[in-house]
């Protein structure tokens, strides 16, 4: 049983004493014994996170998953972005789904790269430095880190710690597991980003019930979200700070009880929607007569 404990002990890191009930536990069975210390060794812990810093207006998500046994750290995940789309995601979904999430951000428009590897080659000598408080799990302890870290910004902040066993972090969700999260992408599900936007009206225009799907009309993004300006600066619908006037898309048109409701299309995975009075009037954009639509939305 010796020589058996010895070697479960080079497999997996695990003492003496966890070997050796372990393979109790697997009638001697070495490779029992194995995926059984899995699921004995708890000493996995996955601290996740998202930050905003309202003075420089900048976003970000982090990830780092920790031995608290042997104070390694076994992963560590950054993006910093303008895009507020970052912060409208939960750190409370699985570890392994949180660490796709930031890798797709580092690919947003919005991410600052170079910003974004400066911090993460900075903050793993900086948590290493302080991992008495890392393997304790306290979530206040390791953001008061962070906010020490961040100084002499303040960050407004949530973490979430998710405690693993040696199995569950060496086993990848299933496909079922990681489409069932609930992830903000920039644009990955067309619609999902609904902007509130204002039709530029027209007297000699047309009447906006006879408006059809393809038809080109003037419109003006009034959104007041973070996540409505960042887009706007992406599509061309803002100059010198303020909101210009950007063609956009018919897709559909809807007559209710408080007035027409338009649809419009920007790019993918960026709506209009309008309410206007069903006897207003509208500019319609002649494409001929505006070169510039193909350069402020290439999908044209």
């Amino acid at each position: 049983m010796q020589e058996e404990a010895r070697l479960l002990m080079e497999e997996t890191g695990c003492e003496q004493g966890e070997a050796e009930l372990a393979l109790e536990l697997a009638d001697n069975d070495l490779e029992k014994a194995i995926k059984t210390i899995g699921s004995l060794l708890r000493h996995i812990a996955a601290v996740k996170g998202k930050f905003y810093f309202q003075q420089k207006n900048l976003y970000g998500l982090v990830l780092v998953v920790i031995n608290t046994k042997t104070c390694e750290i076994l992963r560590l995940r950054i993006v910093v972005s303008y895009n507020p789309a970052l912060f409208e995601n939960s750190p409370a979904m699985d570890w392994y789904t949180f660490e796709k999430l930031i890798f797709s951000f580092r690919l947003d428009r919005g991410s600052l790269p170079d910003y974004t590897q400066e911090v993460e080659h900075k903050l793993r000598p900086y948590l290493l430095a302080q991992s008495e408080v890392l393997v304790r799990c306290d979530p206040h302890g390791i953001e008061a880190l962070f906010r020490d870290f961040f100084s002499p910004d303040t960050a407004e902040m949530a973490l979430t710690i998710e405690q693993l066993n040696l199995t569950q972090f060496r086993q990848l969700p299933d496909d079922g597991a990681l489409s069932s999260a609930k992830v903000t992408l920039k644009d990955n599900d067309p619609g999902t980003v609904r902007l509130q936007i204002h039709l530029v009206e027209d007297k000699s225009g047309r009447e906006v019930t006879r408006l059809q799907e393809g038809d080109v009309v003037l419109s003006r993004i009034t959104d007041t979200r973070d996540i409505a300006h960042y887009l706007a600066h992406l599509i061309g619908g803002v100059r010198e700070g303020d909101m210009v006037p950007l063609p956009a898309v018919i897709r559909k048109v809807s007559v209710n009880a408080e007035g027409t409701e338009i649809q419009v299309y920007y790019a993918p995975g960026i709506v209009g929607l309008a309410q206007t009075a069903s006897d207003s009037k509208v500019r319609i954009v002649e494409m001929k007569a505006q070169p510039w639509w193909k350069k402020i939305i290439p999908w044209s």
